[in-house]
């Protein structure tokens, strides 16, 4: 394979699309592994086709108020080498700053009855920081550990 220039023209390649996420991913693998209603995901989507699309993986998954009027689904692309090894990726990840304090708190009852909650790093931090401790407060298990200038 000759080395891809970066100059503006197209080169040729395979593409494919997959939900993802960290999150996401392990919501999904609860939801499939325990069944419907074991796992719920609080997160932001766009009202675009990738919104559908994410809704549609996992029918029910998505909690109430997480498609975003008007807003671009999160996504990612990675450009890789023929040995798989990423050489960019490119990410437009501005929706997840839509994921704020009064969501979390519309679903209170949720992530009361949560045996477990999995955060997201891209949500705000204020948000972050705001349920990390209702988590301390409802007593969840699992430890807190300093990345950067949030903890979680």
């Amino acid at each position: 394979m000759e080395e891809a220039k970066l100059d503006g023209s197209t080169h040729a390649c395979l593409g494919g699309v997959c939900a993802g996420g960290v999150a996401r991913n392990m919501a999904e693998a609860l939801w499939r592994m325990r069944g419907p209603g074991a796992a719920r995901l609080l997160t932001a989507v766009g009202d675009d086709a990738d919104g559908d699309y994410l809704q549609s993986v996992a029918e029910g998954m998505l909690l109430d108020g997480c498609r975003v009027a008007g807003g671009r689904t999160p996504s990612y692309a990675a450009v890789m080498d023929s040995s798989g090894e990423c050489l960019l990726g490119l990410g437009d990840m501005a929706l997840h700053q839509s994921i704020s304090i009064d969501l979390v708190d519309k679903h209170m009852d949720v992530l009361s009855r949560a045996p477990l909650v999995v955060l997201d790093g891209n949500a705000p931090p204020a948000t972050v920081q705001h349920v990390l401790a209702l988590c301390q407060r409802m007593d969840k298990p699992g430890t807190t550990h300093h990345l950067g200038t949030v903890d979680c």
